[in-house]
């Protein structure tokens, strides 16, 4: 008896119909895969982003760090050389300090000299003892104040010369130094009488120390030609604002402020 042919697989007909469905399944598994992947990229690429956002704040702020310090140290010469001349303001308002409270005294201590000088001769002419002159150290004196009116008319002409120069100002210099091209030489600024300062023969060498001459009037203006812009406290020479001197007696006139302006007044004028 013959065995019975075998039969086809019942199932065969089954997975031919769930073959589209297991493609799909699978076609959709490689697309989550492929979404994770390009996700997982992105995420990446964001991280990256950032990272590169916080290197690039902080390399900026490094530069503008670097930028306040390159200021700092280009600023920090000018500190000093500031504090130097604030130093030197200090120094030179001392100085000045002292030269006045010593300009100041001058003419008491000439007043001093003449009248010890007339008790002097007074009493010669009462011993009966003839005063002797000195004609050479009278020609001396007069040469020296000649030369002393000649100064002061060079530095009121100076004074008037940078007042040209400069119209925007509408006022005198306020300082010897400020008029030096207008001065010429320092040398003017030393009177021949004055036998304690030393003269200086450029601007580089010249400081207040050879200065004879006190600038009573600093900054005045030329409008009123009464005022006493230079003097001499050793002669008693006085230069005004208008650029004119003059050689006083200080037995008929005395400077004074009148007004708050340095001038000229005749002592027999006093009330």
């Amino acid at each position: 008896m013959n065995a019975p042919a075998p039969q086809p697989a019942a199932s065969e007909p089954q997975v031919r119909r769930r073959a589209p469905v297991l493609w799909g399944g699978a076609m959709l598994l490689g697309f989550l895969g492929m979404f994770v992947w390009q996700t997982a990229q992105l995420l990446e690429l964001r991280r990256e982003q950032a990272s590169l956002r916080t290197a690039a704040a902080a390399l900026e702020q490094l530069r503008e760090e670097n930028a306040e310090v390159q200021r700092l140290r280009a600023a920090a010469p000018n500190a000093e050389r500031a504090q130097e001349e604030q130093l030197e303001t200090a120094r030179l308002r001392t100085e000045a300090a002292a030269l006045l409270a010593a300009a100041q005294e001058l003419p008491a201590l000439r007043a001093e000299s003449q009248r010890l000088l007339a008790a002097r001769a007074a009493a010669a002419v009462k011993a009966g003892v003839e005063q002797e002159v000195d004609p050479f150290a009278a020609a001396k004196g007069r040469a020296e104040r000649i030369n002393c009116i000649s100064n002061i008319k060079q530095i009121g002409l100076a004074a008037r010369i940078w007042e040209n120069n400069h119209p925007e100002l509408h006022a005198l210099p306020v300082n010897f130094l400020m008029m030096s091209n207008e001065l010429n030489t320092p040398k003017i600024l030393t009177c021949n009488g004055d036998t304690a300062r030393t003269k200086a023969q450029t601007w580089q060498e010249f400081d207040e120390s050879s200065v004879s001459y006190e600038l009573l009037s600093p900054g005045a203006q030329s409008s009123d030609p009464s005022v006493v812009y230079v003097r001499c406290l050793i002669h008693f020479n006085a230069g005004l604002v208008d650029g004119s001197a003059q050689q006083l007696d200080p037995a008929v006139h005395r400077i004074e402020k009148v007004n708050g302006k340095f001038k000229i007044v005749r002592i027999d004028a006093q009330p």
